[in-house]
């Protein structure tokens, strides 16, 4: 038996402890794609332009081209644990990992940028639906800059596996990693830029709270009613929090495991421990699939436009059926008639 059939079996007998992480991935797979793809639709066809819309829908494309093409290659990663040896396609999907990353969190911090001037800053210029692709334009760039150490320093992690008295070397597409200390210092960059945005992004919004209750505070003493405008206000609000809440909680572990990569032995781990890692590892996962149940839950109009949207899909997949039974039904009705008279 050569090196190749020795880590095929090995990879094959080792797959039981993968299941958990495997079948986390799927149901978030199946779930993030209908789910930020109904998203694109409402905020497309159903929202006026604005700058929340423009911010919230763009980081819905990152939510949705995260579940399409790095749900597969994560679960792929993990059927072929010890056997990934494309190193180019590690690095191509790792690389795009970090982008979707990198350019979630510059979203999330012009749009609490954006609040932030709008509530506690309303005399001052704000942005725009004019200058928002300004903003949007410099947040891919700077994340697409962010990401280049990703592609030169991601590795494939080479373990040693046994089977018996065989030793093979097994190849992984790993997602912490230390094999040098470019990549230590890459690592806690990402580390510190990370804390620095979820630090940005906790005081903006702690800013914010305290401005609105204020003003609430105000309208209740001079007897004031809540307008139309400062409801949609605390409303966007409730769910750029939440929104950046999720995100930042979700992405703690990734980073943490990033940092510490290297400081333990894996291969050590029982199967519980093992799984529960690789779990830990993709946490970040949830953040993008998440999304479209905040909407759901604090915005009434989005509940009925997603009601709407579906009762028009079931209505017309209905349409469509009875369409093709009545077709079929005249189809036999002719064959009936043709074959009487002849």
């Amino acid at each position: 038996m050569d090196d190749i059939e020795i880590r095929e079996k090995i990879n094959d007998k080792e797959i039981h402890k993968l299941l958990a992480p495997i079948v986390y991935l799927i149901v978030l797979m199946v779930v993030g794609i209908p789910g930020n793809l109904i998203v694109l639709i409402i905020y497309r066809q159903k929202y006026s332009k604005s700058v929340y819309r423009t911010i919230i829908w763009n980081l819905t494309v990152v939510d949705f081209l995260f579940c399409t093409l790095t749900f597969p290659f994560n679960i792929g990663r993990l059927i072929r644990y010890y056997t990934f040896y494309e190193l180019w396609v590690c690095k191509a999907f790792t690389t795009l990992i970090i982008f979707f990353i990198m350019y979630s969190s510059h979203l999330l911090v012009t749009l609490a940028l954006h609040r932030f001037r709008q509530v506690c800053m309303p005399m001052r210029k704000q942005i725009t639906t004019v200058n928002v692709k300004y903003w949007i334009i410099g947040s891919f760039l700077l994340a697409v800059f962010l990401d280049i150490p990703e592609c030169v320093l991601q590795p494939l992690d080479e373990p040693t596996l046994k089977d018996g008295n065989a030793t093979v070397t097994g190849y992984v597409c790993a997602v912490s990693f230390k094999n040098n200390i470019y990549a230590e210092i890459y690592n806690g960059f990402l580390t510190f830029l990370f804390s620095l945005y979820a630090f940005i992004l906790f005081v903006l919004y702690i800013v914010i709270g305290r401005r609105m209750y204020l003003q609430r505070k105000m309208r209740q003493k001079t007897m004031q009613t809540q307008s139309q405008a400062d409801e949609l206000s605390s409303k966007i609000t409730k769910i750029a929090v939440t929104v950046s809440a999720v995100f930042a909680l979700s992405y703690v572990p990734l980073f943490v495991l990033k940092l510490i990569a290297g400081s333990f032995d894996q291969e050590k781990l029982n199967a519980t421990e093992f799984a529960a890692l690789k779990i830990f590892e993709r946490s970040y996962a949830f953040n993008h699939v998440a999304n479209p149940f905040i909407y759901a839950f604090f915005d009434n109009s989005f509940r009925q436009q997603f009601k709407v949207l579906i009762m028009t899909i079931f209505c017309r997949g209905r349409t469509l059926t009875e369409s093709s039974k009545e077709e079929q039904t005249g189809t036999r009705t002719k064959d009936t008639g043709s074959t009487t008279v002849l």
